[in-house]
């Protein structure tokens, strides 16, 4: 194999590894979004996701509720890992391109 394609193959292998990882590092995160309702004049958070087809919401307190700032924490940790996963996987799909040429 050229130098060339060699480099193409480790970086590949790479790519894969770090969206791997990036899987891992989500997963561990918990899932959903953020939702506020006000009752009353007064702003809730609630951790909103799907279970088995059905919108679930898990009150989490008021805005300065610990609850609700650890949430807020977690999730925008996890979206920060899915920007990197996004981004690692256009890269792999233009590695994957480079690939198939390289044959």
């Amino acid at each position: 194999m050229s130098v060339i394609k060699d480099v193409i193959v480790e970086e590949y292998n790479r790519l894969n590894a770090l969206v791997e990882l990036y899987d891992q590092k989500i997963s561990s995160f918990p899932k959903g979004s953020l939702s506020v309702k006000n009752r009353n004049g007064h702003p809730y958070y609630y951790r909103a996701f799907r279970d088995h087809g059905k919108v679930r919401f898990i009150y989490l307190g008021k805005p300065d509720s610990e609850e609700s700032k650890d949430f807020i924490k977690k999730l925008e940790r996890r979206q920060k890992y899915e920007v990197k996963r996004k981004k690692s996987m256009e890269n792999l799909k233009e590695v994957k391109v480079l690939l198939r040429v390289a044959k």
